[in-house]
């Protein structure tokens, strides 16, 4: 999906579907851990020759961090994920798992055929 170099700040972080989504999802659903490359590689379906190169990339982006031999996701990275996480349960709490239950379209007007 092309955009306007304006926008590149709203960039998703990583691309969909590919080495870098799998391996930075593993990070991201566990913020506290470290990972060696080898448990990465088992854990996704990413090469383990792949890995390497692909953590040093996220690592430059500013993604993931190195602590010795094990990858984890950047602190602020981590904060971010976390604080998204706890926003979310907030509003479901607030609003319960169904805010927009079938109920509404009782009341809804008929638009008739073309609309």
């Amino acid at each position: 999906m092309p955009i306007r170099i304006d926008d590149a700040a709203d960039a998703p972080p990583v691309s969909p579907d590919t080495n870098a989504e799998a391996l930075l999802g593993v990070l991201l659903d566990h913020p506290e851990m470290g990972f060696a490359p080898k448990e990465l590689a088992e854990l996704t379906d990413v090469p383990h020759a792949s890995v390497h190169k692909t953590l040093s990339r996220l690592r430059d982006r500013g993604l993931v961090r190195k602590v010795d031999s094990y990858w984890a996701v950047a602190d602020d990275v981590g904060a971010s994920r976390m604080a998204t996480v706890v926003s979310l349960s907030t509003v479901a709490e607030e609003y319960g798992d169904d805010a927009y239950d079938d109920e509404w379209a009782v009341d809804a007007p008929d638009l008739g055929e073309n609309a």
